[in-house]
This record gives C-alpha cells, sequence and structure tokens, in this order.
C-alpha cells in the first residue's frame, strides 16, 4: 500500500510494539506470525542479525526489530512473536515485541512522515488512531540488503 513517493496509503496494516511504541506495515507484506523458536547464530552478521530458523524445511534469516531501529534488547518472553515478511530476496522473520492487531487507515487518519534523514526513509507515515499514533514503515525497505548488510550475506541466508 506504498506510492511511488513512499507515502503510505490507505489500507490494513498489522500493529506491532517495540519498547512500547507502535508500528504497523502493511498486511499484504506478511506471510505469518510465530512464536519464537530456536535460532541458529550465523558468524560475521550485523548484530540486528540473531541467526536463521528452520521454517518448514526453509532457512530464513531473521533479525531483531528493536536492534535495527537502535533500541536496547530485551529479554524474549511469551508475548515475543517472529514475523515473517516477504522481502526483496525472499522471506526474512523479524522478531517483535508483540503482535497488536490488524487497523484499516483511510488515508485521512495518514500524516506524512516527518523529515528525519536518509537512515529514516523506511517511515512512511504516522496513522492516527483516536489518541495514540502509530508509526507506519515499509519493512521490506527497512530490511533491504543494502540496509541489512550492504553485501551479498542476506541472500546467501534466504536462498
Amino acid at each position: 500500500m506504498e506510492g511511488r513517493t513512499g507515502q503510505a496509503k490507505a489500507g490494513q496494516y498489522l500493529t506491532f510494539v517495540l519498547k512500547g511504541r507502535a508500528y504497523g506495515l502493511p498486511i499484504f507484506t506478511v506471510r505469518e506470525i510465530n512464536q519464537v523458536t530456536d535460532i541458529t547464530p550465523v558468524p560475521q552478521t550485523p548484530d540486528f542479525v540473531i541467526g536463521v530458523i528452520n521454517l518448514r524445511g526453509k532457512v530464513i534469516p531473521v533479525v531483531d526489530l528493536r536492534l535495527k531501529f537502535g533500541l536496547d534488547f530485551t529479554p524474549y518472553n511469551r508475548e515475543t512473536c517472529i514475523i515473517v515478511i516477504e522481502g526483496e530476496n525472499g522471506q526474512i522473520g523479524m522478531i517483535v515485541d508483540q503482535v497488536s492487531e490488524v487497523v484499516e487507515f483511510v488515508q485521512e487518519r495518514i500524516e506524512p512522515s516527518p523529515v528525519l534523514g536518509d537512515e529514516l526513509n523506511f517511515i512512511t507515515g504516522m496513522g492516527k488512531l483516536e489518541d495514540r499514533v502509530i508509526i507506519l514503515v515499509d519493512i521490506v525497505k527497512a530490511l533491504s540488503t543494502d540496509a541489512m548488510m550492504g553485501s551479498d550475506k542476506i541472500k546467501k541466508l534466504a536462498a
């Protein structure tokens, strides 16, 4: 539900929580949601790439989204989930504190993203719900190969 300009568009968003803040990603990017399972670490990957999991016979990389977004690590608990999305080079799992709900945003409820710098170009807008704001993200862009490593390592993991 992203336009050519990167501005968030009306539609359904899966909302999730990181460090008490609400985020939303277009529902069409989501493949499934799972509990945190055994994650196999992979050497020489960035700190936010926790490792890989075996998901029904397919090995997929897993990113701790807290670390990717520059937040402090928090031990995983029963609410911690892995959201599996379809990325540039296949599926990627991302660990979030909690999955909340699917929200429908009409265009009038989406404000443009504030100018935050090139490193935050994956924030596509601010969704307004009653008394709270949901940070809308282009998660595929945030977890693109360039944003992840700037190399071919993620392609090898996702192959």
